[in-house]
């Protein structure tokens, strides 16, 4: 049955992620050192690795929920060509919007994530770190544009 109402009485889905952080900063790793670019660090990880340098990432609560059109707004007040989405683990979300957005703004959209997760959302550069504990999915690593190996011991 199609829907009589009109396209402004149409109810839009508001897509949120609970974001830990967010800030505009110069990439410090990997092909794009060197680049300005606006991070958004999404809560939420099950990965649980022993080096993880933001274990405060792990859990998806007590952390705010960001609409996608908020942090569209916070990221061309920065004038930022450049956003990494990075985590916890971002991929636990499903990202299609955020990167629908990201490419209509013109904004390069990167991604930094373990690949244990399929891949939502059509990326400029995927960067994928894999780890031990959770590993990455073959699609996930076919689609990489760059890999970024932890050495955590001489062993």
């Amino acid at each position: 049955m199609r829907d009589s109402r009109q396209p402004d009485q149409m109810e839009r889905i508001v897509v949120q992620y609970p974001v830990m952080e967010h800030f505009y900063t110069i990439q410090g790793e990997g092909i794009n050192t060197g680049k300005a670019a606006y991070f958004i660090r999404l809560a939420g990880c099950d990965v649980g690795c022993v080096w993880c340098d933001v274990k405060d990432s792990w859990s998806k609560e007590g952390y705010p929920l960001m609409k996608v059109e908020d942090m569209m707004e916070v990221i061309q007040q920065h004038h930022a060509n450049m956003a990494v989405i990075t985590g916890g683990e971002p991929l636990m979300h499903n990202l299609d919007e955020l990167c629908e957005q990201l490419t209509t703004a013109g904004i390069t959209s990167c991604i930094e994530t373990s690949g244990a997760y399929p891949l939502s959302g059509r990326w400029d550069w995927i960067c994928v770190s894999p780890k031990k504990f959770k590993a990455p999915l073959k699609e996930v690593l076919q689609e990489a544009d760059e890999l970024k190996v932890i050495i955590y011991n001489k062993s």
